[in-house]
């Protein structure tokens, strides 16, 4: 399997910022209301909706403004029902235009099949744009205009192939990428929706570290929310999102067992929620192993620049 790809930039800052959107959003927010979708983007006809999407962008917070990912682990690739589609031959270019990082070619090759009706092809395709969006040649208004693209693609490749957990985890990081167009009401209201589809990603696919990382980053997610916040959040939802720093823990190890060094962040995931829970000690030794290791993306370096960052911070604590 590798590793999980360039997306996840914004994730890292989204976990300071998620918290305020929330705090923001409990202000205003005592009954949830269905949000209204945009209207799809002019270039892709509407597709079927697996239910209406309101966003928190948990995922959104370490894929973010990227430029791919390319990275990302690819066990998904090689699911058992793709192996006799046929479609099979296009399963198998794109996958390898996918492993070598070519994020250009992979969308125009992909791009003319949007019309197709296999889950593998489609939930590729959605990733495919969502990379796309994140190059830097792209404009903010194309950007938007592809997040939408690659929902549409990922929700008709989870309405045909319900038993895909490609379809899940990419619907999972797709309706978390909206949540930056959808308000504050959105991203508190999806936040379940989210959790769910990476728990039945994992379900389905119990090695794919990239969905059990995802899973430990939304409970880290959460876990940064202050007491007085959950308190309200308590009083005005019957049952509002929580964690903790030993569940988020626990996840980011067990994607490291299942495939161990699969990715920067989950390194950087790890070193943060030592610190966190007070174990210096052991976020020096997985920051360490970060350091230690290539940078082959953009992701990576800027993972390995983190790390440095709090490595100086515990050095100064003692």
């Amino acid at each position: 399997m590798s590793a999980y790809g360039l997306a996840h930039s914004r994730l890292i800052n989204f976990i300071s910022r998620s918290t305020s959107a929330i705090w923001k959003g409990l202000k205003v927010v005592r009954r949830m209301r269905p949000f209204t979708r945009q209207a799809s983007p002019p270039t892709v006809a509407k597709l079927p909706l697996v239910h209406p999407v309101w966003v928190l962008p948990i995922v959104q917070a370490w894929w973010g403004q990227q430029s791919s990912t390319s990275a990302t682990p690819t066990q998904e690739e090689k699911a058992p029902e793709e192996q006799t589609n046929p479609m099979q031959q296009v399963i198998v270019e794109a996958d390898e235009l996918y492993s070598v990082g070519d994020t250009v070619q992979l969308y125009h090759f992909l791009i003319q099949h949007k019309d197709s009706d296999d889950a593998g092809i489609l939930w590729r395709l959605a990733r495919a744009i969502r990379d796309y969006s994140h190059l830097s040649t792209c404009t903010p208004e194309d950007r938007k205009t592809l997040i939408y693209q690659a929902l549409q693609f990922v929700e008709k490749a989870l309405h045909i192939n319900p038993k895909n957990f490609a379809c899940h985890k990419w619907y999972a990081i797709c309706i978390s990428d909206v949540g930056d167009y959808e308000g504050t009401k959105a991203k508190i209201a999806n936040a379940y929706i989210i959790r769910d589809h990476f728990k039945e990603a994992i379900a389905l696919n119990p090695e794919d570290a990239t969905s059990i990382h995802l899973l430990g980053l939304w409970c880290f997610t959460f876990a940064e929310m202050p007491w007085y916040q959950t308190k309200i959040a308590a009083m005005l939802f019957a049952t509002p999102p929580t964690s903790s720093y030993e569940e988020a823990l626990d996840y980011f190890l067990q994607a490291e067992s299942v495939d161990p060094g699969f990715y920067s962040m989950n390194l950087l995931m790890l070193g943060k929620t030592y610190a966190h829970l007070g174990n210096p000690e052991a976020a020096r030794l997985w920051l360490s192993k970060l350091q230690d290791c290539p940078s082959k993306t953009e992701e990576d370096s800027k993972a390995k620049w983190e790390a440095e960052q709090l490595l100086k911070t515990l050095d100064a604590a003692g």
